[in-house]
C-alpha cells in the first residue's frame, strides 16, 4: 500500500496558508504572541519548517543553525511560502514518506508519522499569525484534538530544553483550542485579535 501525506497535515497547511493569503497589507511587522517576533517572523519560521520537511523527504542533512526568518519570507511572504511549499509537496513520494528519521530528543519515526505529529506547531503559529494581523481562526475539532494528544506528551520535552515557554493557566471548561495554545504559553482567553 502506498503511502500517502497525512491529511491532517494537509490541513492544517492549508488552514496557515489561509491566513497568511488574508494578511493585510502594512501588517507583516505587527508583533506576534512569539516574544521578539512580528509577523513576518513567524511567517518566515513556517516556511522554513517545510524547507526542513523537504531536507528530511531527500535524506539531506539539516542545517546546524536557524536562518534568518525574515530572509525566508523574503519580500513576498506568500509568494516564497507557495513556492517552498510546492516544491516539498513534490518531494513528498512514497518513499521519502517512509524514511526513518531521528528527531531532536533521539526518537524514530517515519517522515509520515513526524508530518502527523507536527500538527501542534502548525497551529500554534498559525494562531500567532492570526493574532499578529487582527485575525481570527478556529481550527477544525480533529486537527485540535490529534494536536493536543501528541503536545500533551512533547511540551514538558520542549518546555525542559528551553522552545516552549510555561504552561498558561485556563479557567474550567476552557475548550481544546485554547488548552493546545496554552500548553505552548499562549493566553488564547485574553480577548479579540488586536485590529
Amino acid at each position: 500500500m502506498a503511502v500517502v501525506i497525512p491529511e491532517r497535515f494537509v490541513r492544517a497547511l492549508d488552514g496557515f496558508e489561509a491566513v497568511l493569503v488574508a494578511v493585510p497589507p502594512g501588517r507583516w511587522l505587527s508583533p506576534s504572541p512569539c516574544e521578539g517576533w512580528c509577523a513576518v517572523d513567524v511567517a518566515g519560521h513556517v516556511t522554513a519548517g517545510l524547507l526542513v520537511v523537504e531536507l528530511r523527504a531527500a535524506g539531506a542533512p539539516l542545517p546546524q543553525d536557524d536562518p534568518d526568518w525574515r530572509e525566508v519570507a523574503g519580500a513576498d511572504p506568500v509568494a516564497s511560502w507557495r513556492a517552498v511549499r510546492a516544491r516539498m509537496t513534490a518531494g513528498l513520494g512514497p518513499e521519502a514518506l517512509a524514511r526513518r528519521i531521528t528527531l531532536g530528543f533521539g526518537d524514530v519515526v517515519t517522515l509520515s508519522e513526524w508530518l502527523e505529529g507536527s500538527l501542534s506547531e502548525l497551529l500554534v503559529h498559525t494562531w500567532d499569525l492570526a493574532q499578529a494581523t487582527g485575525q481570527e481562526v478556529v481550527f477544525d475539532a480533529d486537527l485540535v484534538g490529534a494536536a493536543l494528544e501528541t503536545a500533551r506528551r512533547l511540551a514538558p520535552r520542549g518546555r525542559a530544553a528551553g522552545f516552549v515557554g510555561p504552561e498558561v493557566a485556563l479557567p474550567e471548561g476552557a475548550g481544546d483550542q485554547e488548552r493546545l495554545l496554552a500548553l505552548f504559553g499562549r493566553t488564547p482567553l485574553a480577548g479579540p485579535p488586536r485590529g
